[in-house]
């Protein structure tokens, strides 16, 4: 009784306008004495059974889809918990609202606003969530970086000098590495915040990124060579080394023998810097996907440790600091990657660069 009480109260403009319609008719019938009145009262009978008719069927549907409606309010409700507080009308509860609805319609606007209400909580409480899983991990990869500066320190003093010592400095630079590139992935999305753009000296950043990665070619028997670098680029120099080592030791993991090189010419108000190696190259149909965060491809699943991340980051990071990466490979005849870096001023060069050699063995690093 009560949907059939609200659908007559949605019909009553309806029923309105067709009793003043009818009542119209008549009135203007009777006050000029039209003959054949009562034919014309008849034809609004039979013309108000057939509305009747019509409305019945008409309000049977609109009832019946009510009640469906109500009846998964009332599920939603009480799956979801969903409370509406003060702001209906003092009703505290949705199926309450539901029941005191004027009109489909207003039904649908209460479930539409309760929807909105569960969902934007349960934004929220992902979001709270979400801030707290990362403040923990940022926490944790701070806290974890002192146990592995100290391991290197002891490392140092006991002045292991066999194979076995060497191999555990690399297992301890590739923790640090993994951390490293957790704390990078976890501020990425501030990480303009942190960033400070300025000249940097080319040859002087990849010097840092060979130097920091000596132990691995010392292990693996690579030769690290270093062409024409004497360039001033406009960059960051923490996120650019960051990196640049990213692609070096992936470089150095795919690489079994041979050497890795860099190189950079003077391109226009850029700078190109050339990294090849000697390794197993990419796959063709792995090289459009290499960026894609957490894509490994064929040599990441032989190789088993891959987690996919780092060359991800190297695209994001470098997007935001205006360098582009290009990859071209040949499967089992090496890798190129090939940055272009933004120039101090156009045609600022240092073609001769103080120090010593440019090309020196694995273990001068």
């Amino acid at each position: 009784m009560r949907l059939w009480i609200r659908y007559l109260q949605e019909k009553k403009l309806t029923l309105t306008l067709y009793f003043l319609t009818t009542g119209l008719f008549l009135a203007v019938g009777s006050l000029y004495h039209i003959e054949n009145l009562g034919k014309l009262c008849y034809a609004a009978v039979l013309t108000l059974a057939v509305w009747t008719g019509a409305g019945v069927l008409d309000g049977i549907k609109y009832v019946r889809r009510s009640r469906q409606l109500e009846a998964v309010f009332r599920h939603y409700e009480q799956s979801g918990e969903m409370i509406l507080g003060e702001a209906e009308k003092g009703l505290k509860s949705l199926a309450d609202s539901m029941e005191a609805a004027e009109s489909y319609g207003d039904a649908q606007a209460y479930f539409l606003r309760a929807m909105y209400e569960r969902q934007r909580k349960e934004r929220l409480h992902r979001e709270e969530r979400l801030a707290e899983s990362g403040d923990y991990y940022l926490m944790w990869t701070h806290q974890i970086k002192t146990p592995i500066a100290a391991l290197k320190l002891l490392l140092e003093r006991l002045e292991l000098s066999d194979r076995n010592g060497f191999l555990m400095k690399e297992e301890c630079f590739k923790i640090e590495q993994y951390v490293e590139m957790v704390l990078a992935f976890q501020r990425l999305e501030s990480i303009s915040d942190d960033m400070v753009v300025q000249r940097c000296r080319l040859d002087s950043l990849v010097r840092q990124a060979v130097k920091k990665f000596s132990v691995l070619f010392i292990n693996k028997g690579l030769k690290p060579e270093l062409g024409e670098l004497g360039f001033q680029i406009v960059t960051d120099e923490k996120w650019f080394v960051f990196c640049l080592e990213q692609i070096l030791s992936n470089s150095i993991k795919y690489t079994p023998r041979g050497s890795i090189s860099l190189r950079a010419e003077e391109e226009g108000k850029r700078v190109l810097l050339f990294l090849e190696d000697t390794g197993i190259g990419i796959r063709a149909e792995d090289l459009p996907r290499i960026f894609e965060r957490g894509f490994t491809g064929y040599n990441g699943r032989m190789d088993k440790r891959a987690t996919g991340i780092g060359l991800y980051l190297c695209r994001r990071i470098y997007g935001k600091l205006g360098i582009t990466v290009q990859v071209y490979s040949e499967e089992g005849r090496g890798t190129k990657v090939v940055l272009g870096i933004p120039c101090a001023e156009r045609g600022i060069t240092i073609h001769k660069n103080p120090g010593p050699a440019l090309t020196r063995s694995p273990g001068s690093y």
